[in-house]
């Protein structure tokens, strides 16, 4: 255990970073897999959709009561010393006032809520989900520090005790035939536990200071931040709302699937994100920063192209996994379900230039753009071409919002970016991702490993070429 962990101390702080937090939302995954089987021989379709809507609603209501407080922290909070500190105290102090209006507000409203939700929903269901969603900006600020900081394992720790209890939670009441608000009262005592240990863990780093004129121009940067992230909420959910009534059930379903699918490579994007976003914008005011900013973006691109290509690839494979013969229709779809998430995920590599201002108006400016694109092409394609009508609106809306992204924050901070090498990958990555849909499983497996070696090989004879580099007899040693 000692040789393990000093191996990984010794790995650089990036990397360290990414694997803890992989490990954290592999937890996270794992449990979540061994309790839906639970779940859902527990309720019944009826009430397993209507945890779907409630889930839905708290995405919603998560992201308005957050009021854009953990890009605000990245923001004005990665000043090193006493200042950082500072403004992590305001912001604490600024999302517990937030957490406290949110939970009066929406306990008031939650008759008229639950009589607004689409399926009957009890008004306690509400409640519970209410207090749940109002803390999220307390355990979003505090757990944002931990990874500004560079403490990845804390926040491995407090991801992990926050997935064992949830889940330890729901299996508990759904067992014991409390049903939805079993599954609710488990989200919402786990907040109320996990916020309370976070904030008296900040209260003793920090402070919390509650400064109502800082407030104003900690919201100024925030709020506009919301209206960015509910515009990327209509960017990814429109499209199922606007193709109910206009394809069939089983269209619908082939496209959910192959959604969920593309979604794997954002997933296995998220640990580098959980590191590199609340460090980045650190990296923009120097010149030696803006070269690391740029290698590690680089690094990170091709990587979520290559990791794109190879889920595209495997396409054939995953739906005949995860779903039975009757959803093989699923199969195009993911090549071009992959390329809109690698676009997204693209957009959010290149858009830190757009953070660097006092306002978070221009991403919302960008990202508005983006939604309104996705919307009008939806009302036109949609009713025309079904399912792949939608596609073809959410490439071209991702695409929009990339290169809008790129242009403005190059303004900005200029990176340097390896246009010619990442073209390159991505016509290779193309033909990757093409191959299942036009050769036989064989042939696309000996196409993909016939790759591999020549890259490899390509790789090797660089890394030979340098100076330093090669094999070399020295006495009786190896030296590389």
């Amino acid at each position: 255990m000692r040789r393990l962990i000093a191996r990984l101390s010794a790995l650089p702080h990036g990397i360290r970073a990414a694997m803890l937090y992989a490990v954290a939302m592999g937890w996270a995954k794992a449990l979540a897999m061994v309790t839906l089987p639970l779940i859902t021989a527990m309720l019944s379709p009826a009430e397993f959709g209507r945890l779907e809507l409630l889930s839905s609603a708290a995405e919603i209501g998560g992201l308005l009561c957050g009021a854009g407080l953990v890009d605000t922290l990245y923001r004005f909070g990665s000043v090193p010393g006493a200042e950082g500190r500072a403004v992590s105290a305001r912001l604490t102090g600024l999302a517990l006032v937030i957490a406290a209006l949110a939970t009066a507000i929406l306990l008031l409203l939650a008759p008229v809520l639950a009589r607004l939700m689409a399926l009957p929903t009890p008004r306690g269901d509400i409640m519970l989900l209410a207090i749940a969603v109002s803390l999220e900006p307390v355990l979003g600020v505090s757990l944002g520090w931990l990874r500004m900081q560079r403490r990845a394992g804390a926040y491995m720790a407090f991801a992990m005790l926050r997935a064992t209890l949830q889940y330890g939670l729901v299996a508990l009441l759904v067992a014991t035939g409390h049903g939805t608000s079993g599954v609710l009262l488990a989200g919402c005592l786990t907040s109320l536990i996990v916020g309370s240990v976070l904030t008296r863990r900040q209260w003793r780093e920090t402070g919390v200071r509650f400064a109502p004129t800082a407030s104003v121009s900690l919201l100024r940067y925030g709020l506009p931040l919301v209206a960015s992230g509910l515009a990327n909420f209509v960017l990814g959910t429109a499209d199922r709302w606007l193709l109910v009534g206009t394809v069939s059930a089983a269209s619908l379903g082939h496209y959910a699937l192959a959604v969920k699918i593309a979604m794997i490579v954002a997933l296995l994007a998220q640990p580098f994100e959980l590191w590199w976003f609340p460090q980045r914008l650190r990296f923009t005011s120097t010149p030696e920063g803006l070269a690391r900013s740029s290698r590690v973006i680089s690094l990170a691109t091709a990587g979520m192209i290559g990791s794109g290509a190879l889920v595209a690839f495997a396409a054939p494979w995953l739906v005949r996994l995860l779903a039975p013969p009757s959803y093989v229709q699923a199969v195009p779809m993911v090549p071009f379900m992959v390329l809109a998430v690698v676009l997204q995920l693209l957009g959010n590599m290149a858009n830190v230039g757009c953070y660097t201002r006092s306002t978070g108006a221009l991403p919302m400016l960008v990202n508005g753009i983006a939604a309104a694109v996705a919307l009008l092409l939806y009302l036109v394609l949609i009713p025309s071409f079904g399912v792949p009508g939608a596609i073809a609106a959410t490439v071209v809306a991702q695409s929009v919002r990339f290169s809008v992204f790129a242009v403005l924050s190059q303004r900005t901070v200029p990176l340097t970016w390896p246009y010619g090498r990442l073209a390159a990958l991505s016509v290779v990555a193309a033909g990757v991702a093409a191959l299942p849909q036009f050769a036989s499983p064989r042939v696309s497996v000996a196409c993909l490993l016939g790759l591999g070696l020549i890259a490899g090989a390509g790789v090797a004879g660089r890394w030979l070429r340098r100076p330093g580099r090669g094999l070399g007899l020295m006495g009786n040693r190896l030296e590389v």
